[in-house]
């Protein structure tokens, strides 16, 4: 009996061993050095952004081919600019972001967007926040009179309000459009 209570209590003290262990440490990711490129780059160190910021640059989207003025309005800063394909600057502040906005949806019966690529990147020379989205837009304007273009777009976030955006556009290649129209 003596040997089964001694036997217990050693099992119970050897379990209850208090031995502090160190937390687990993960090594931080050292940046690899950059290679030597032909030409000076204003923005050479990325990183994989927040998935979020992807999020609602896509929800924006959404909004806009829904005819939602005000929630477009609402994804931007107090104040932001656009520059645009056809080398217009749009300024925005919160007085005129959704008259802008609804007047230039206004054009069109419907929209859609066909998201090719999203992505959310980090500058961490500059800290700031990029989403890029390459985007099939199709649009129908109220004459009836149906349209497409291949878009670009570089968006800018500020505390997670667009205040920036800089957009290209390219008429697709025919080999792409297929490819685009039959998915």
């Amino acid at each position: 009996m003596k040997k089964i209570f001694y036997l217990a209590l050693s099992v119970f003290l050897f379990s209850c061993n208090d031995e502090k262990k160190e937390p687990e440490t993960k090594t931080p990711e050292v940046a690899k050095p950059l290679p030597e490129f032909a030409y000076p780059v204003d923005r050479a160190h990325w990183s994989i952004g927040d998935p979020g910021n992807t999020k609602l640059i896509l929800d924006m989207y959404h909004a806009w081919d829904q005819k939602d003025g005000a929630a477009v309005a609402g994804f931007f800063a107090d104040s932001a600019n656009m520059d645009m394909p056809d080398a217009r600057r749009l300024a925005l502040n919160n007085s005129n972001v959704y008259e802008k906005f609804a007047k230039a949806r206004s054009q069109y019966d419907n929209t859609s967007n066909k998201i090719i690529s999203a992505v959310s990147l980090h500058n961490d020379e500059y800290n700031e926040d990029w989403v890029q989205v390459m985007t099939y837009n199709k649009w129908e304007y109220k004459d009836g009179v149906k349209d497409s273009m291949l878009y670009f777009d570089n968006w800018r976030l500020v505390n997670g309000k667009i205040n920036y955006l800089n957009s290209l556009q390219q008429k697709p290649p025919k080999s792409l459009l297929k490819t685009l129209e039959s998915k």
